[in-house]
């Protein structure tokens, strides 16, 4: 999803705009001080790259720049970006961390490191790290993906015994575990699909593993 400046509307113009660097910094995986470099470059040749992210020069003025971001060829951000901004991206300000540290306790950007119960999710967590048996598995059904390709798929129910919710298991994973395992996952995400919260695991970052082979490793 696009960053916005409106999510940072109750912070002063010239916080917002530093606070709103640091979070796309953070969003796509570079250091400040890289970001700061990359700005610099693209400001001198009108476009750089930082990481995954692209940066291209749209306008300038006096004591400010309009850059767009892109990230796999696709704008994720646009902001103007005053030289005073720019120059705090070297050095970051102890109250800015604070203030990025406090961001990270919203629900959508819940800790990997903190084992969740069933009945505690919400829809729109992430890096759900969760411990439950798996107490129920359909049979397995061929689907197609968006763009035709031919997929396995069953539903694991899983219980930990605060409550119960489905987990999606895809071609390999289907025969990873089995009904009675007790299975951790990390990495997962909670979604609503058709009315019901479901737990899903991103294929780059999400795991799910036995406990006996989890603790072997």
């Amino acid at each position: 999803m696009p960053i916005a400046m409106s999510d940072f509307a109750g912070e002063r113009r010239s916080d917002r705009d530093f606070l709103y660097l640091l979070m796309l910094a953070k969003k796509y995986g570079v250091e400040p001080e890289d970001l700061h470099h990359a700005l610099v470059k693209a400001k001198d040749s009108k476009g750089s790259t930082c990481g995954s992210l692209s940066i291209q020069l749209r306008q300038r003025e006096d004591n400010r720049s309009f850059f767009m971001f892109s990230h796999d060829k696709r704008s994720v951000a646009q902001a103007a970006i005053s030289e005073d901004t720019l120059g705090k991206l070297q050095h970051v300000p102890p109250e800015f961390k604070r203030l990025l540290k406090k961001s990270d306790t919203s629900p959508a950007a819940d800790s990997a490191q903190t084992e969740r119960r069933i009945a505690d999710l919400q829809v729109g967590l992430r890096h759900v790290y969760l411990r439950a048996k798996v107490i129920a598995k359909s049979d397995a059904r061929a689907v197609e993906s968006r763009n035709g390709t031919p997929l396995l798929v069953c539903l694991a129910t899983l219980s930990d015994g605060t409550g119960q919710i489905k987990l999606p298991l895809w071609n390999k994973s289907i025969d990873s575990v089995e009904e009675n395992d007790t299975v951790i996952i990390r990495g997962a995400t909670v979604s609503n699909f058709r009315g019901e919260m479901q737990l899903s695991l991103p294929w780059k970052t999400g795991t799910i593993s036995t406990e006996h082979s989890a603790d072997a490793q």
